[in-house]
């Protein structure tokens, strides 16, 4: 064989080559598929081979060797086919997850109530500390002014305050309209 035209072949050449290679393969396993789909040679002749299991087969050999028949197919020492038993605990892990959930659920409606609660909480507290330093303020008062104030409040005129706690009329007056004035701011 000459070997030194074989070297000097170029890619396209090998690539060439590779093709038929290909091809030929083809073929042949297109002639194989097409005698596996033909019919027996003979319609009432068995195959000569009986299609078992390679389990079966392996023990028939076996039990060959060891003197004995062979022996048929055997059931498997398992269920192969049916479903797998449930997880243990998986039950347990499952409910506790829903209870974990509603739990996530009622912590969350929990807070929404307690931000509703402390924005009422602050409201009262603004308008509590807003009275005190109002009762503060009429408390720094000087007490006749203080008494002057609370008989304006029960409705006394300018002429009974000033003569019982003894301020001027004017002042009596002043103490009246400021106290009317708070009314009507009230309302």
């Amino acid at each position: 064989m000459d070997f030194e035209a074989l070297v000097n072949l170029g890619w396209r050449e090998a690539l060439v080559a590779i093709i038929a290679l290909l091809v030929l393969y083809v073929v042949v396993v297109l002639l194989r598929m097409r005698r596996l789909k033909r019919p027996p040679a003979l319609p009432g002749a068995e195959p000569a081979v009986k299609p078992t299991s390679a389990a079966a087969a392996y023990a028939a050999v076996q039990d060959v060797e060891a003197g004995l028949p062979p022996a048929g197919p055997s059931e498997p020492s398992f269920a192969w086919n049916e479903p797998p038993e449930p997880i243990p605990g998986q039950e347990r892990v499952e409910a506790l997850e829903r209870e974990t959930a509603q739990l996530r659920h009622e912590v969350a409606t929990l807070r929404a109530e307690l931000r509703v609660v402390d924005e009422d909480l602050r409201a009262v507290r603004e308008e509590l500390q807003r009275e005190m330093s109002q009762n503060r303020a009429v408390q720094n008062a000087s007490p006749l002014y203080s008494d002057a104030m609370q008989m304006a409040m029960q409705g006394h005129s300018a002429a009974d305050i000033s003569e019982h706690c003894g301020i001027a009329r004017a002042e009596a007056e002043l103490v009246v309209a400021l106290v009317r004035n708070r009314d009507q701011e009230d309302r």
